[in-house]
């Protein structure tokens, strides 16, 4: 098995910390001062699941140089760098050709970076049992997905369907539905159906079974990435990958493969019970770093009175003292250049509100 890294993501939603220069996955988020990226790598060579030359991460030419420089064991040639932003379907498709070669046989996990994983044994066991599911069934795509601890309209969900087999310990089920981030009550009948499993951004396939699904589905996609898998090796390999890549669709791998293939039933999903987050907004931070008492996360100097349910985060020199009163449902984010203050039921705007400072002149910079 091949473990692909994926880093390239911009994480917008935790701005102002994370940045199109450092976004969150690179961000040291651990209280050890570990970034997700290595927090991934480490997870996955400590246990012997791969050797370090079985390890690549796919990450856009801005944080190549951060990549390199937080992961310095990882041979060169394992950074798989995205000469532009195109999404998931590209990204993915990119490492496949460049990780598997011609041969389409190789196992492939791509897995998401800039998550939390509470019970990274479980996880790890999980693609251990995935790599025994897919030598056994190798047209089959693999999901592996969470089981919900609470209603939550920020994820994907997946329906499972009837059982496929068991692995390890581990049953596996067809995919019945793969759907988008839902609305609460939505949300809320899936959870209470026990049918529904949040997606977790985690997925498994051999590279020739994935390619397949592209041509079927994306067949302009697959074409040019044949092109760019047939000049691997060759002096032209820099220029072709920087002439073709930003032609491509840019599309998700949900839109562009996921949905369809398991319309057809050639998806297959792996409950796994490992304490998930994404990580992904100010809202969601606490599934992750637990709390005080009163639901605030204090990750700055902080004087707070009668305030619940905050996070305060503060990164810059001065460390300045927060104090806080009467204060409930905020997120308090103190950088060099920027302070920002938004309710936690608005935290998924944040992303919409940088794209607004992209396009403004004076601020675009702060982005």
């Amino acid at each position: 098995m091949k473990i692909v890294i994926r880093a390239g993501g911009s994480g917008t939603r935790l701005w102002p910390w994370s940045r199109n220069t450092r976004p969150k996955q690179f961000l040291p988020i651990f209280d050890d001062g570990r970034s997700c990226v290595q927090e991934a790598c480490r997870r996955f060579l400590e246990p012997g699941l791969v050797e370090i030359e079985d390890i690549f991460v796919s990450v856009g030419a801005d944080q190549e140089q951060l990549a390199r420089e937080q992961l310095p064991h990882l041979p060169g040639n394992n950074f798989i760098v995205e000469p532009a932003k195109m999404d998931t379907a590209a990204a993915i498709a990119l490492e496949t050709v460049i990780v598997a070669g011609q041969d389409p046989d190789v196992i492939i996990a791509s897995l998401g970076s800039d998550h939390y994983v509470g019970k990274p044994r479980a996880f790890v066991d999980s693609l251990d049992n995935a790599r025994q599911f897919l030598a056994d069934n190798p047209h089959k795509m693999l999901t592996i997905a969470c089981k919900p601890v609470r209603v939550e309209t920020g994820y994907g969900h997946i329906k499972k369907g009837e059982e496929i087999g068991e692995y390890g310990g581990r049953t596996f089920f067809a995919v019945e539905e793969f759907t988008e981030k839902p609305d609460y009550q939505t949300a809320k009948n899936y959870t209470k159906s026990g049918q529904y499993l949040w997606n977790a951004n985690f997925f498994a396939w051999t590279a020739g079974t994935l390619l397949e699904q592209f041509r079927e589905f994306e067949p302009r996609m697959y074409e040019t990435f044949m092109q760019i898998r047939d000049a691997i090796g060759t002096a032209e390999f820099g220029m072709k990958l920087r002439e073709l890549y930003p032609s491509v669709k840019k599309t998700a791998i949900d839109y562009a493969v996921l949905e369809p293939a398991a319309d057809r039933g050639r998806l297959a999903v792996l409950p796994v019970s490992m304490q998930w987050s994404d990580i992904g907004s100010w809202a969601s931070i606490t599934d992750a770093f637990s709390p005080d008492p009163h639901g605030n996360l204090l990750r700055a100097p902080v004087f707070d009175t009668d305030t619940q349910n905050c996070t305060v985060l503060a990164e810059n020199h001065n460390r300045k003292l927060i104090a806080t009163l009467g204060l409930e449902n905020l997120a308090i984010v103190d950088t060099e250049d920027v302070l920002l203050i938004v309710p936690k039921s608005r935290a998924g705007e944040v992303k919409d509100l940088v794209k607004n400072l992209e396009n403004h002149p004076e601020y675009r910079k702060l982005t």
